[in-house]
């Protein structure tokens, strides 16, 4: 037989234990539990669990349980809304919000120092030496089509007049 718990059918254990399998599976198992540790651990486990919750006895509920419940329930739905609010920011409710927020910033600071020279902002970052002289050229064609326009403007205007 496979190990029930190699072979992920650890259900097969809880209804061994439960006493739910037939006689064929509960003979099979019986034998692999001699030898296998992990499982006979698992079974010992399931028992000392079931055995504490057999013995486990709940407080008696008193007999105005309900009143002061319901008293509990009223003082809540009066409260002012500021109050409500106020406990509904409670930090409780932000711990997992507010460890996500400060691992994130730390990774992204992480990043930011490992990566000087990739930030936005960084002068020269990523601008090759073509890339600075194609930006400079077609500054020079832009100034140089300014000349032009500058340069047939007043002849327009000579034109419009006449």
């Amino acid at each position: 037989m496979n190990c029930p718990l190699k072979t992920e059918e650890a259900g097969l254990l809880l209804d061994y234990a439960a006493g739910r399998l037939d006689a064929q599976t509960t003979a099979m198992l019986n034998k692999h539990m001699q030898t296998c540790v992990e499982c006979a651990a698992m079974l010992r486990d399931h028992a000392t669990v079931w055995k504490a919750l057999d013995a486990w006895e709940p407080a008696p509920v008193t007999l105005d349980f309900n009143r002061r419940l319901w008293q509990r329930i009223g003082a809540m739905e009066a409260a002012p809304w500021y109050e409500r609010l106020a406990d509904s920011m409670r930090m409780s409710h932000w711990k997992p919000a507010l460890t996500l927020a400060v691992a994130t910033l730390i990774i992204a600071a992480g990043f930011m120092l490992d990566h000087p020279g990739s930030r936005i902002g960084t002068p020269g970052a990523g601008v090759s030496a073509t890339e600075a002289e194609q930006v400079e050229q077609t500054l020079e064609d832009l100034q140089l089509l300014h000349q032009f326009d500058s340069a047939t403007a007043p002849v327009n205007n000579v034109s419009k007049k006449m």
